[in-house]
């Protein structure tokens, strides 16, 4: 399955460098490596950091009784060492319990914010495939903060085991594009985002492709918080997790964070895109305003004009009549002037 997600993704970078190609003669080729190395550097690099930590902490057996000091205080040096609980006092084991807390605690505010990320993204974006290269990118750099703080990494086979997880992940948010949400959980999605449609009156399609678009990027959260919490279930120092315990504890966790990050995030892409088109709508009547405004006073300024050349019309012409009127007059007296006697 990792293979197919390599396949796939340089397949998404081959079809992205195409549409530059088509779009620019020869930006496909700069477009194709350009991406692939930085696909690399987000994606290899913190796998290749993710090895170099040491492996995961394993409490051993409850018979062991050598064995469980040795445990307790290589817990202790590893946790004093951790910049996370730097300066937490680690004299017992309560203290520890509560210093390990205080990691869980951090690894999960990351595992919301991540998914919190990929919810908004994978809404906005509505590609399959750009989809997909989000959930990699995410997950990947998910695993390798979660294993940041705690300082460990799963095992091998663990990590094996995680990076499957990711892969199927990453196949799956690459067709819910082709799956329509609405009718299937919008009731999910307006319970917990209640202002997703309602808050757009008028606009029945809109909101159904924003019911859609929050039900496709919460199906992508809840995907990447359950990888995010199987991830802290392997990176924490505990007893041997169980395979099915911890992909039942992860999945059921998620469930219940899920609610809370649709509810934030869907309020604020709605109100985003409501502010967006109240913005559109005001802009385009203002427009329209200023237009009727420029005619009114076109219109009036050639009436005026109009008025102006009728008045001054009428003005010439009256001094006109005025004028032969006058000189009419002028004659008619000369030419009834009695004439002198001789």
């Amino acid at each position: 399955m990792v293979v197919w997600t390599g396949i796939f993704a340089i397949a998404m970078v081959s079809q992205l460098a195409d549409a530059a190609d088509r779009l620019h003669a020869g930006a496909g080729q700069a477009m194709f490596w350009g991406l692939m190395g930085l696909l690399i550097a987000t994606v290899v690099v913190p796998t290749v950091w993710l090895l170099r930590l040491p492996a995961a902490l394993r409490y051993p057996q409850a018979t062991d009784i050598a064995a469980i000091d040795a445990y307790q205080q290589r817990l202790r040096a590893h946790l004093a060492r951790n910049p996370h609980v730097h300066g937490m006092p680690l004299g017992s084991e309560q203290e520890v319990h509560l210093a390990l807390a205080h990691l869980r605690e951090k690894a999960e505010s990351e595992t919301r914010r991540t998914a919190a990320s990929v919810l908004a993204s994978t809404a906005l974006l509505q590609n399959g495939r750009l989809d997909g290269l989000v959930v990699l990118v995410s997950q990947i750099q998910l695993v390798w903060r979660i294993a940041r703080i705690y300082g460990l990494r799963p095992s091998f086979k663990q990590m094996s085991y995680l990076y499957g997880n990711v892969s199927a992940c990453v196949l799956i948010a690459s067709g819910l594009d082709e799956v329509d949400f609405a009718e299937l959980s919008a009731p999910i999605v307006q319970s917990a985002t209640p202002a997703a449609v309602g808050s757009i009156p008028g606009l029945g399609g809109m909101g159904h492709l924003l019911t859609n678009s929050l039900a496709s990027g919460a199906a992508n959260a809840f995907l990447t918080l359950r990888v995010g919490l199987i991830a802290d279930a392997y990176c924490a120092p505990q007893l041997a997790p169980e395979r099915s315990a911890i992909k039942q504890g992860a999945t059921r966790r998620a469930a219940q964070l899920l609610g809370t990050i649709v509810k934030d995030c869907g309020t604020q892409i709605t109100q985003a895109i409501y502010g967006r088109i109240k913005h559109g709508v005001v802009s385009t009547a203002q427009a329209a305003a200023d237009s009727v405004k420029q005619a009114g006073r076109s219109v009036s300024g050639a009436t005026q004009s109009a008025y102006q050349a009728t008045t001054h019309s009428f003005s010439q012409a009256a001094a006109q009549v005025r004028n032969s009127t006058t000189s009419a007059t002028q004659r008619l007296q000369q030419s009834i002037k009695p004439k002198d006697p001789e």
